[in-house]
């Protein structure tokens, strides 16, 4: 069964250009992609999401895998628009929430939209369904892992709401399950997955043994 490696991007500039990578994100970046190296992975393919945090992330940990497949874009693992979701439920405007800095707002408002989002059917103005949301990340995920070998390895640098409903559904857990765990994954973490024919298994969630160690505390953030 392919063995997928979802990472979550890297550190953005939560008060500013979101869509982006901080010079502290590049770092972190940087140090993951030296830990692949240094564990000797080989990845078959490597792919992100279109988004530029998504695609910076990936750029970076591939200077560090010289021997890596040349990088794949593809949009199904993009994450929600998390204007879209807020704005539909009235919960304030995406960009001014983010620019006071005070992140607990933020990801309250962001949690309370994703679950208002989560109970209806349609999609949501300029946006997409939840429903819709989780059938092209499956459709992403099997994408992915088309014609390569049981043992081969995938590398896929995404977002935490990609992350939250790909473990969730493993788990066969639901919307909150989903969302809660969406709101825990760390810039960089790693989220091992084996994908078999009838199981997709989760080995590992939110692992960031790249940054675990004094030198680089300041560097596990979840932005």
């Amino acid at each position: 069964m392919p063995y997928l490696y979802l990472v979550r991007h890297a550190q953005p500039d939560f008060t500013g250009h979101y869509d982006s990578v901080t010079a502290l994100g590049l770092e972190q970046s940087a140090w993951l992609g030296e830990h692949f190296a240094a564990r000797g992975l080989r990845f078959a393919r490597v792919i992100s999401g279109s988004l530029e945090r998504q695609k910076g992330t990936l750029g970076k940990i591939l200077a560090r895998l010289p021997e890596a497949p040349p990088a794949v874009t593809d949009p199904r693992f993009n994450e929600y628009d998390a204007a879209s979701v807020l704005g539909a439920f009235h919960l304030g405007d995406e960009r001014a929430l983010r620019a006071t800095g005070d992140r607990r707002r933020y990801f309250t408002a962001v949690r309370d939209a994703l679950h208002a989002w989560s109970l209806q059917d349609e999609a949501i103005p300029g946006g997409e369904s939840w429903l819709d949301f989780g059938t092209r990340i499956a459709a992403g995920l099997s994408g992915a892992c088309t014609g390569l070998d049981a043992d081969a390895k995938v590398l896929v640098v995404t977002s935490g709401g990609v992350i939250g409903r790909v473990v969730a559904e493993a788990l066969q857990a639901g919307p909150d399950a989903a969302i809660q765990l969406n709101l825990q994954t760390r810039n960089t973490g790693v989220t091992e997955i084996a994908r078999g024919r009838s199981a997709t298994r989760v080995i590992a969630f939110n692992a960031v043994p790249h940054l675990e160690r004094a030198d680089r505390a300041h560097a596990m953030t979840h932005s």
